[in-house]
């Protein structure tokens, strides 16, 4: 059976990172559990918890990520493979105890090449246990995929819950001080406060989160966008919270409104997908993949 790996992938572009999963994807010679982050802070604390087999950086400055990842990891042993834009706008430079390999992003599209290139990164360190597998086919284990990309799913929603929490917290106590401020700093509050809801409704949290929803649920947005060409993106945000098996409570935590305000548009919803007064909305959901 293929070896199973811990690959921890850091980058700030939705785009880029859904590049480097679909590549991924193509792994036989070992069974990879990977987790994403997409600032340079959780990916260092996510590193330093974790005894990862391999860490890809693609970020738009890779050399100030590896003089964090120096200064605060301090893991040398993990290998670590630098995805770059454009060689000459980042000269790379870093610890001689660090083990390091850069490529161009430009070149991971061709068929297997990112993968080739990491199974010979790997393999200088699996060396010892690969001789043991001799003999064996090893071949990718989808349910493992699956589980890392879950696990992922689960996480980023988790963080989401949190910071949405942080931010409900934060605008209710600057809607206390209004009675208490002057007409100037009342202003100021407001911009803030807007602040916060542009900050909640970003439309990249939505783009990050589909990077791994769609990992964990294949051609499910594209069968259900086909069979219910009316749905908007409000509604097919719902529908995956719901294939989730995510709460009344999870749901408003998320989208920041009221429990009227989801059991409404979750009314709506099963109206606009047609479905029998008997059928569970969350039942339904399932059977789309």
């Amino acid at each position: 059976m293929a070896q199973e790996i811990t690959i921890i992938v850091g980058c700030d572009s939705t785009a880029d990172l859904s590049v480097i999963l679909h590549n991924l994807k193509e792994f036989t010679s070992f069974s990879p559990h990977i987790i994403t982050a997409t600032r340079v802070s959780d990916l260092i604390s996510i590193t330093k918890s974790l005894d990862a087999d391999l860490v890809i950086l693609c970020f738009k400055n890779n050399h100030h990520v590896l003089n964090d990842f120096d200064s605060y990891v301090k893991k040398t042993h993990i290998p670590i493979l630098c995805l770059s834009k454009s060689p000459e706008n980042e000269p790379m430079h870093w610890s001689p105890d660090n083990i390091v390999f850069t490529y161009l992003m430009q070149h991971i599209n061709k068929p297997g090449y990112l993968i080739s290139r990491i199974n010979s990164i790997l393999r200088l360190n699996k060396e010892p246990e690969l001789k043991k597998e001799v003999g064996y086919h090893t071949e990718k284990s989808n349910s493992s995929s699956s589980h890392g990309y879950h696990n992922d799913l689960s996480r980023y929603v988790m963080e989401l819950d949190q910071k949405t929490n942080v931010l409900s917290k934060v605008t209710r106590r600057i809607a206390d001080l209004y009675p208490e401020v002057d007409d100037k700093t009342r202003i100021a509050l407001n911009s803030i406060v807007n602040g916060i809801r542009m900050s909640a409704n970003d439309t990249k949290v939505w783009d990050d989160f589909k990077v791994y929803f769609e990992m964990a649920n294949p051609d499910f947005l594209i069968q259900l966008a086909q069979k219910h060409p009316g749905l908007t993106s409000v509604d097919l945000k719902y529908c995956c919270y719901l294939k989730m098996n995510m709460s009344n409570d999870d749901i408003r935590n998320l989208l920041g409104i009221n429990q009227e305000s989801v059991r409404t548009h979750k009314y709506r919803l099963k109206r606009k997908l047609d479905l029998p007064k008997e059928m569970d909305l969350g039942v339904y959901l399932k059977s789309v993949s």
